[in-house]
């Protein structure tokens, strides 16, 4: 295993903190470090026209929350189009819907910010080995999400990771691109689903 990583985060001091910390304590590797998504997805396609597959890491660290765009879409273009990188989310949200469509866009681990280095490094031990992994703290709330989402639509599930995100229906319905009495249906459907009487109950049972 060759242990290199990039690194996307629209936090400078961080990004590059982070990177200091992996090359300087570490075996890992940080050739690139971009502050977008647009940097990132440039620099890969330059090296699959060249044909320089081995500069293709097998990691790319991804902040959730770029500056003006989603590290999900990231994600997920990276899953659809380099099947072989590994992505980890790192995020100062330690919320399960976060966690949820981290997953559901492909990503294979899913980190805070304020972990401790120890756990930031086992995290990328797990994923390099083809596991996938999830900060200690989180684990609980994710194990009953995987409870109930087999019995959720794709639609569902999309909800539901907004609702845990704290997200209104007029949010969710521009996020979706829906109409708040769809979202309102949905909402009620989950309820049911979920076992919970109203929208508080449910962020308690999983967030």
């Amino acid at each position: 295993m060759k242990n290199e990583l990039f690194i996307v985060d629209d936090h400078k001091m961080l990004l590059t903190g982070l990177k200091y910390y992996l090359e300087e304590n570490t075996g890992w590797k940080v050739p690139f470090i971009f502050t977008s998504k647009k940097e990132c997805l440039e620099k890969l396609a330059e090296f699959a026209q060249s044909g320089n597959s081995e500069a293709i890491p097998e990691i790319i660290i991804i902040d959730v929350q770029l500056c003006g765009e989603s590290g999900f879409s990231l994600v997920q273009e990276l899953s659809n189009h380099y099947k072989s990188i590994k992505c980890v989310m790192y995020s100062m949200y330690d919320t399960s819907g976060y966690i949820m469509q981290a997953k559901n866009c492909g990503a294979k681990g899913y980190i805070s910010k304020i972990a401790s280095e120890a756990e930031l490094l086992e995290c990328l031990n797990i994923v390099q080995k083809g596991g996938e992994y999830i900060e200690e703290k989180m684990r609980a709330a994710q194990e009953k999400l995987n409870a109930v989402e087999p019995l959720l639509s794709r639609q569902e599930k999309r909800i539901l990771e907004k609702i845990l995100q704290n997200k209104t229906n007029k949010e969710i319905s521009d996020e979706l691109f829906i109409s708040v009495h769809t979202v309102e249906d949905y909402v009620s459907d989950l309820y049911d689903k979920c076992d919970a009487k109203n929208r508080a109950e449910l962020i308690e049972k999983f967030g």
